[in-house]
């Protein structure tokens, strides 16, 4: 199933970047020429390659009397579905972009009047099915409308009340002729200006393609929904709405209707008993429990995209948005928690830098410097005034003076903590989310100590030495060939050969002392793991003895280690 899923989304990603109609790409170009001199960004046409009867633009409303950032938004609304998306998503680079033009680029909504179709017969020929043998009822018209999908109420045939899905006619082509078009003025302006050079301009328009992309299929929304539940299994604190697939496709999704009320609709919290503070608290941890331990989270929690259900369980929806994080990318966020938790800058810095796709750090000590004034802004700011938006505003700030350019996954989860903390203290204004965090932070060290990560680690190590081993001979040959045609150079001072051969026999000693460390703890782990009795609290004896020898080697390399540089 996964291979089809990860061929299937390889082949769809494709067929977006590359298949578009060039006369619909000219049409479209001629559009956006219209729509930017109608706002007035004629510096920015002279740009562009595209042909088209410059002389003719004129602009329609008074540009003096308009800030340019109102008529970035504007421009981009009427450019239409994948441009207002491409906005949304720049708005979440704080700290790339100017304050005023993020705080605009917010404004944006994706609100487009529903189309037209038979709902039933554009059913009966997506599905193949007779759609009277599956449907009771299905509502000719749509409850909701975005500029990707539609969303109707049908009833099955059971009884059961669900919504289906569906996509625009149409707007695979669309949005394939947008994102041609955006790599275009993209790597045009990129090319003109050193500013939008620093910006990353080429690099927010692929990260948001991909993630146009994923969001287009419906199959990919389904199979994102499969994992969410998967995840979530046998939790009492979240509901999550059962997919059909049967009854989906590409183009098609039919899953659950869920009977619950807005998030935020504090009145109907309080009229059901629920208690607000606890609600708040659950749905936090929620968040994070996808964040930290399943590294797979909504990418854009807000609240027309969570409900209440009548028993208080809290259900995320539309699943098309979702944050994924590879074991590198999980390894690397627990590195980031606990340096901050333990109000470590320099190692802070460190895992900043490895996260970072660019970085351009001017200053490392300045940058160092920045992260300690948060941690101190953190020490000295009352829980119930420490907000993240006041952190994430002073880590925007180091983010554009430093040209740091993350992974897409970094911003949704930015947007996404951020989101949930703010519908958290609508609802709860004494809410402190970094007191919700400190509890993953010290599940993250437990299970980093336990015996069961050490043998893993270990494991690890053994294999990756053997690899190397492994590698030895090839290693010697590569050595002997370059002895052979003479480009082989060697720096080094003469010793006499007792002098090479005691340190020969002690750079031995270590290795065999370093191999015996790694093995004794290999084979401790290993009993750990097997429970073999007798134990002595909790953990068997000979475990004791093996991890102990251990660390006597691990000792007495240290030791001979520092005696060796001393007498250097």
């Amino acid at each position: 199933m996964f291979f089809e899923l990860g061929y299937f989304v390889s082949c769809y990603r494709k067929s977006l970047s590359m298949m578009y109609n060039p006369t619909k790409k000219l049409q479209r170009s001629s559009q956006i020429l219209s729509i930017l001199a109608k706002y007035g960004f004629k510096d920015a046409i002279a740009r562009l390659p595209w042909k088209g009867s410059r002389a003719s633009l004129e602009r329609n409303i008074d540009v003096d009397k308009i800030n340019v950032y109102t008529r970035i938004r504007m421009a981009l609304e009427e450019l239409g579905p994948a441009f207002i998306k491409l906005g949304q998503s720049a708005s979440t680079r704080e700290g790339l972009l100017p304050k005023d033009l993020v705080e605009e680029l917010k404004k944006l909504e994706d609100n487009v009047p529903p189309f037209e179709v038979d709902i039933q017969e554009y059913l009966a020929e997506e599905l193949g099915l007779d759609i009277t043998e599956q449907f009771e009822t299905i509502a000719s018209e749509p409850f909701a409308a975005a500029s990707i999908a539609q969303v109707y109420r049908a009833t099955l045939k059971d009884g059961t009340n669900v919504v289906l899905k569906v996509r625009r006619p149409g707007i695979d082509e669309v949005m394939r002729v947008d994102l041609a078009l955006m790599r275009d003025i993209a790597k045009i302006l990129t090319m003109s200006n050193d500013a939008l050079e620093n910006l990353n301009l080429s690099l927010i328009v692929e990260s948001f393609a991909m993630t146009l992309q994923e969001e287009m299929s419906l199959v990919i929304e389904r199979h994102n929904i499969e994992r969410f539940t998967k995840n979530f299994k046998g939790n009492k604190l979240i509901k999550v709405p059962k997919v059909y697939p049967d009854l989906s496709s590409d183009r098609v999704l039919c899953m659950e209707y869920l009977d619950g009320f807005k998030v935020t609709d504090v009145v109907e919290i309080k009229r059901r008993g629920m208690d607000v503070e606890t609600l708040v608290k659950n749905g936090i941890n929620l968040y994070l429990e996808q964040v930290i331990i399943h590294g797979f989270f909504h990418g854009d929690p807000h609240p027309g995209n969570m409900m209440v259900m009548p028993d208080g369980r809290i259900a995320f929806l539309d699943f098309g948005n979702m944050g994924k994080l590879l074991g590198i990318d999980r390894r690397q966020l627990e590195e980031f928690i606990q340096s901050a938790i333990s109000e470590d800058a320099v190692r802070l810095a460190d895992v900043i830098e490895d996260v970072a796709v660019v970085s351009h750090i001017p200053d490392r000590n300045q940058f160092e410097r920045s992260l300690y004034e948060i941690f101190d802004m953190i020490d000295n700011v009352s829980l119930g005034d420490l907000s993240l938006d006041l952190l994430f505003n002073k880590l925007w700030k180091i983010i554009g003076d430093n040209r740091l350019y993350f992974p897409e996954y970094i911003y949704q989860l930015m947007r996404g903590i951020s989101l949930m903390e703010g519908i958290g203290r609508q609802l709860y204004p004494d809410l402190n989310i970094m007191e919700s965090i400190k509890p993953f932070a010290r599940r993250i060290m437990m299970e980093r100590l336990s015996p069961e990560a050490i043998f893993k680690k270990g494991k690890h190590k053994i294999e990756s030495f053997a690899r190397d081993v492994e590698k030895l001979p090839e290693d010697m040959r590569a050595l002997v060939r370059l002895f052979r045609t003479g480009n082989f150079t060697l720096n080094h001072r003469l010793i006499s050969a007792r002098s090479f051969n005691a340190i020969l026999r002690k750079g031995v000693n270590r290795i065999v002392i370093g191999i015996m460390f790694m093995s004794l703890n290999l084979l401790g782990g290993m009993v750990i793991v097997a429970r073999i009795e007798p134990q002595w609290w909790g953990i068997p004896v000979f475990a004791w003895i093996c991890l102990g020898s251990a660390w006597v080697f691990a000792v007495y390399l240290f030791i001979a280690m520092i005696r060796a540089k001393d007498n250097d």
